[in-house]
């Protein structure tokens, strides 16, 4: 990472297109950087329900130009987003819990089923172009981006005694964890849409759940990252530390926050984020 602490503007010319690049002057180290974006999106994680690779994935991508950080690769970017999805979702389900917005019978349903297809998911996306983990991401948030939109009924009763249809969370873990692992979120925005309008689960509830059924998912697909060497082990540890610190503040607030408003607020970020990513992975720029 010693790239990241650059003190000086520089230009150089492209022999292959004449054109000038530069590489801005260094504001942070890639460390500080990885450490702040850890931070928010684990805020965002507890607060959401999103387990914070929304956020994460796209800063450590596009930043680090702009601050004369080192480029991280595509493949380390999504080791470090599952592990905070880890450690993300273990904090906030916790908190989530103490409110009582978290169903347990979801989380065995479609945890175990979850964390085999996301363990399998990461051990393929390292064979996998980054492209096309890109375009798998970007296909997931914005299809769960647009779900969040839409209007639904939920169940209107008691967490323990929401009426679950196994089969089809069933599947729908076996197919969210599989993409999921591949690209490091476990897809965790499309598990609070499947959830609400697929289930039938309340929001506030579903931000809660999805954070305990992503955190098993992601931490088998972390297993497969480690496996496959797309875990860096210093901004591991960052990102690790900043997850358990900001993810019970963030579920905490969610808390007091307005289901619709949370639904609200995911889709914008989700929706963003989709649409950049998309774009990269169609251009690769």
């Amino acid at each position: 990472m010693g790239n990241s602490r650059l003190t000086m503007m520089r230009a150089t010319r492209s022999a292959s297109s004449g054109r000038m690049s530069f590489v801005y002057p260094a504001l942070v180290s890639s460390e500080a950087l990885v450490a702040i974006a850890g931070a928010l999106s684990s805020f965002l994680s507890g607060l959401l329900g999103i387990g914070g690779g929304l956020v994460l994935a796209p800063v450590l991508l596009y930043l680090p130009p702009f601050v004369g950080a080192a480029v991280i690769p595509v493949k380390v970017i999504t080791g470090l987003t599952i592990l905070q999805a880890v450690a993300g979702g273990l904090m906030g389900t916790l908190r989530h819990r103490r409110y009582g917005n978290v169903s347990m019978r979801l989380v065995r349903v479609m945890g175990p089923v979850g964390a085999i297809a996301s363990f399998a998911g990461a051990v393929v996306s390292g064979q996998t172009p980054d492209r096309v983990l890109l375009f798998i991401f970007a296909a997931f948030a914005l299809a769960g981006a647009i779900a969040l939109l839409l209007p639904v009924q939920s169940q209107q009763v008691a967490v323990g005694d929401l009426r679950v249809n196994v089969p089809l969370a069933v599947v729908l873990a076996a197919v969210i964890g599989f993409f999921g692992g591949m690209v490091g979120i476990g897809a965790i925005a499309f598990i609070i849409a499947a959830l609400v309008y697929l289930l039938r689960i309340p929001a506030r509830v579903a931000i809660g759940t999805s954070l305990g059924i992503g955190m098993l998912s992601a931490l088998a697909g972390l297993a497969g990252k480690a496996a496959t060497a797309q875990i860096d082990p210093v901004l591991g540890t960052i990102v690790l530390a900043s997850a358990l610190v900001a993810s019970p503040v963030g579920a905490a607030v969610s808390q007091r926050s307005q289901p619709r408003v949370l639904m609200l607020l995911l889709a914008g970020i989700v929706g963003v984020t989709s649409v950049r990513m998309f774009w990269q992975a169609l251009t690769g720029s």
